[in-house]
């Protein structure tokens, strides 16, 4: 069976549909053309935008980052200045915006706590730092942070996600989760300002 063309966007649809309301597709008939036609033309300029992005100095200059840093010959510890605040904040917003701090503290990040902790105080992103030590607060109270990542996430007071304590320090943290989102062109800032202060990537 043939499909038709609706008279008014132009979209593949049945014939039984356009005989029933006037050669006009549903979305047409319900008047949402312009809506689904916005949704279109967004989702083209959020595919262009990811393309640009994927090619941009500063994408390459991240994975060329990555590479360093998982590089058993070189690793985090050959970072200069620049390389390792863009580096630690980077990770930070990534594994909160992801899953949390609850995140951030449990997988592999957390074993840099204390260098994080540096780069921002650094870098004078106090609003970043407030947020992190009180997360830091709420999962290890006044103890320190452990560097074993296996040490680090028994100690925190989310382990044992059953106990109502547990789901109490989530509740908590998800407030402070909603708060670094909510400053997340912050964060960009700062590492856009941190890359031109070292020229870590070409803005030209």
């Amino acid at each position: 069976m043939n499909r038709l063309s609706c008279v008014r966007c132009g979209d593949s649809i049945h014939p039984d549909t356009a005989a029933a309301h006037n050669g006009l597709c549903m979305p047409c008939v319900r008047g949402n053309t312009r809506s689904i036609q916005e949704r279109q033309a967004e989702r083209q300029r959020q595919l262009e935008a990811e393309r640009a992005y994927e090619a941009s100095p500063e994408r390459q200059y991240w994975l060329a980052l990555v590479r360093q840093v998982y590089d058993p010959g070189r690793g985090f510890d050959t970072l200069g200045l620049g390389d390792r605040q863009y580096w630690l904040i980077n990770v930070l917003s990534g594994e909160v915006h992801n899953g949390g701090f609850d995140q951030f503290f449990s997988n592999s990040s957390g074993d840099y706590f204390q260098e994080t902790v540096d780069a921002l105080t650094e870098v004078g992103d106090s609003a970043s730092l407030k947020l992190m030590m009180q997360a830091k607060a709420l999962l290890f109270g006044d103890a320190d942070v452990p560097t074993d990542r296996q040490a680090r996430y028994a100690a925190m007071a989310t382990a044992d996600d059953e106990s109502e304590q547990a789901q109490e320090v989530s509740r908590q943290l998800e407030v402070l989760d909603q708060r670094f989102w909510a400053q997340a062109d912050h964060v960009c800032e700062t590492l856009e300002a941190l890359a031109r202060q070292h020229r870590l990537y070409d803005f030209s």
